[in-house]
């Protein structure tokens, strides 16, 4: 038994500690120049939710989790932990900016500087607590970031997705609706979220009228 226990616990180690950060934004917050905070989902994949000697205590990896969260983001709050299918998880909430021009706070959505779109930016102090934390617990970090975006305007938004899945569906640099009074949810590719990390920011989309236009 001891045995089979090891080998499970290696298991858990090498493939990682998931978070998912999982935001509901408006549109008019993200195209709008005054930045304004909200709260969002974090979403952490925990081997239990309660101890398995006693399922009135919590278990390890729950208070593992708690820990590692608050240290990277100081304003979390703990929701709850619950099972989805095989996997247990633990829902945070913490806070992110949305809108805005300048950088502002650890993570922030907002309209892209070149003329429209959607950016996600990471400040490079946020990385730096993830990498800490990641070094001195027993697993690596494996970020993930899915965004349910409302489209709370009165019209039609012609857009061009980049490297995501919209709504289930994958997209290059793809072209797509975001229609009036709809919600469309964007996963990021791990390249998307690695840019996030790594340089500081990462395009989600742009408005179709004012793309970047590629220099000749």
């Amino acid at each position: 038994m001891k045995k089979v226990l090891m080998s499970l616990m290696s298991v858990v180690l090498l493939t990682g500690c998931k978070v998912e950060l999982a935001p509901t934004v408006n549109l008019s917050d993200i195209n709008s120049d005054t930045a304004k905070t909200i709260s969002s989902k974090l979403i952490v994949e925990v081997t239990a939710c309660a101890d398995y000697k006693d399922s009135r205590n919590e278990s390890s990896s729950l208070i593992q989790a708690k820990k590692g969260i608050t240290e990277v983001f100081g304003d979390a709050k703990y929701i709850e932990c619950y099972r989805e299918k095989m996997d247990s998880k633990a829902l945070f909430e913490i806070p992110i900016t949305v809108g805005g021009k300048e950088l502002t706070g650890d993570i922030q959505l907002a309209n892209a500087d070149f003329g429209g779109g959607l950016v996600v930016k990471m400040s490079p102090n946020l990385k730096t607590k993830i990498d800490k934390v990641s070094k001195s617990g027993m697993s690596k970090i494996q970020p993930s970031v899915t965004i349910t975006l409302k489209n709370d305007t009165s019209e039609n938004v012609d857009i061009v997705a980049h490297a995501s899945y919209l709504n289930g569906k994958p997209m290059t640099v793809s072209t797509y609706t975001l229609l009036a009074g709809k919600e469309n949810t964007f996963k990021l590719s791990d390249v998307s979220v690695s840019s996030a990390f790594d340089n500081g920011v990462s395009i989600i989309y742009e408005d179709l009228s004012n793309r970047m236009k590629l220099e000749k």
